[in-house]
């Protein structure tokens, strides 16, 4: 019998052994568990916090004061007397510089809008003739000696400068704690996005520098997203922004030239004066490409002689 549990006897301790081994790589396994949900957790508030628009302000703009008065420049008093501003006019029409570029416009975008400032210009009778300026053309902080040497340049009498100013801004609403999973960020839309623009157009008289005239428009818009797509709906409420608000100023034109005639019917504030003549403007239709009745006579005088020539 005493053979018998001497023969069992090292299995126990064997057994005993074993469950001691095992505890003590429970414990070792512990912190390792830890760390790697320690590590996760790291991981998913990195993805929340990439995607996330939390906080998300941008802006550009381009402002008239800045680019004519530089720091540093003395504001000059006006000129005696009254300013004489000849017609028909030779206008010039730019953006004022800016450092950065709109969100969402290209070159052909600010060129499209350019023109649609253009056409309403153009249908003025005080209007001979207005052409687009390139933006290279014109230096940040330029100060009207950059603006006069851009006028002599291209002959010109009156300039209209388009600045503008655009904000950008996108948070996060309640549904945003989805963005922990990856899944989220590309599938929930909980981004608020939301952009404002406001752009004018400032009509200088170049040789006096006298301000004519202002017009301007003003845009706001929001949309929701997803955290991964928040990049690209600012862009484009951006852009869609940008063409609302210049839509805005070019209709708000016409009332800032019919104001302006009042205005110097009433205050005088400027002369008008006809470029050929020399006397006031008398406001006809049609332009630089209107026929005086004289120059209508003469035509017809050419036309009957021609006609009263002998032939063959």
């Amino acid at each position: 019998m005493q053979a018998i549990v001497r023969a069992n006897a090292p299995p126990v301790r064997r057994a005993t052994g074993n469950r001691e081994v095992k505890r003590i790589e429970d414990l070792a396994r512990v912190p390792l568990r830890a760390g790697l949900l320690a590590l996760a957790a790291l991981v998913l508030a990195g993805c929340a916090s990439f995607y996330s628009g939390h906080g998300t302000r941008s802006g550009v703009s381009s402002s008239v004061v800045d680019y004519l008065y530089p720091p540093g420049t003395a504001f000059e008093p006006a000129q005696e007397g009254t300013p004489e501003v000849k017609l028909p006019a030779r206008v010039g029409l730019m953006f004022v510089p800016s450092a950065r570029t709109p969100a969402g416009l290209t070159a052909a975008d600010r060129q499209a809008l350019l023109e649609q400032v253009r056409d309403a210009f153009k249908a003025q009778p005080f209007i001979e003739r207005i052409e687009i300026v390139p933006e290279t053309y014109l230096r940040p902080r330029g100060g009207f000696e950059n603006l006069e040497q851009v006028a002599r340049l291209h002959g010109l009498d009156i300039v209209a400068l388009v600045s503008y100013d655009q904000v950008a801004n996108s948070g996060e609403t309640a549904a945003s704690f989805l963005y922990w999973t990856i899944i989220g960020a590309y599938t929930v839309p909980a981004t608020r996005n939301q952009v404002s623009t406001f752009v004018e157009t400032t009509v200088f008289d170049v040789k006096s520098r006298t301000l004519l005239l202002r017009a301007p428009g003003q845009d706001q818009r929001d949309a929701g997203s997803t955290a991964i797509r928040a990049g690209d709906v600012r862009d484009r409420l951006a852009r869609d922004g940008f063409q609302a608000a210049v839509g805005q100023m070019v209709g708000n034109l016409d009332t800032a030239i019919a104001d302006f005639g009042r205005r110097v019917r009433e205050e005088g504030q400027v002369k008008l004066v006809d470029r050929r003549s020399g006397r006031n403007w008398s406001g006809r239709s049609g332009g630089g490409g209107s026929v005086q009745p004289w120059e209508l006579g003469l035509l017809l005088a050419a036309a009957g002689l021609l006609l009263l020539r002998p032939r063959g």
